[in-house]
């Protein structure tokens, strides 16, 4: 099992890219995202992969972040939802806003994916939703604010606690997160929005 790739970048295309390590060159198919993040050739890079191995062939993908490996591997579990029309999901949408849509149930977003419809789309929400806020290192994304941001977390708690569920207050409380009132007042704005 490969799991991570560093040594120098010899090549870099938006689907692929050509690490050489120890002399051995090691191509891996990777999403728009990674290739917007990845150096120029000739830098030192590392890749977190993934080792396909189907009965004759091994493919090998790469991801510049662990937390876009870890949704890779949620997004193939859903029936329909290969490796190919996952890197599509991953480059696509950032990492932040496909969350968001899945936790959110955001059919509409996901169907300006390549090659998802809105039965994928409908699939992709129904059995990834709940496990969204689970992702290590993801769970600032989707709307439930960065790690050890104490005001999201508090505002996201006393709404949840008074009964709403968390894919109805990560919209509302997504709104009021550049402005960041005092607390009694985003709960406030927030029950006001929740109640339309």
């Amino acid at each position: 099992m490969i799991g991570r790739l560093r040594g120098e970048l010899i090549q870099k295309l938006p689907n692929l890219a050509l690490v050489e390590c120890g002399g051995v060159g090691y191509a891996a198919a990777i999403s728009l995202s990674t290739y917007g993040l990845l150096a120029e050739p000739g830098a030192e890079v590392i890749l977190h992969t993934e080792l396909l191995v189907r009965e004759n062939e091994l493919s090998l993908l790469g991801f510049a972040t662990a937390q876009e490996r870890e949704l890779y591997r949620l997004l193939v579990k859903v029936d329909g939802v290969g490796p190919k029309l996952a890197l599509a999901a991953l480059g696509a949408l950032p990492l932040e806003d496909l969350v968001l849509a899945i936790r959110t149930r955001d059919v509409k977003a996901l169907t300006r994916i390549p090659g998802v419809g809105k039965k994928t789309a409908e699939k992709l929400c129904f059995e990834l939703s709940e496990k969204m806020g689970g992702i290590s290192g993801l769970s600032g994304l989707g709307g439930s604010g960065a790690a050890g941001d104490p005001w999201e977390s508090d505002l996201r708690s006393a709404l949840t606690n008074l009964g709403f569920k968390e894919e109805m207050v990560l919209p509302v409380v997504a709104e009021l997160r550049d402005e960041k009132p005092p607390l009694a007042e985003a709960i406030r704005r927030s029950l006001k929005a929740l109640q339309r």
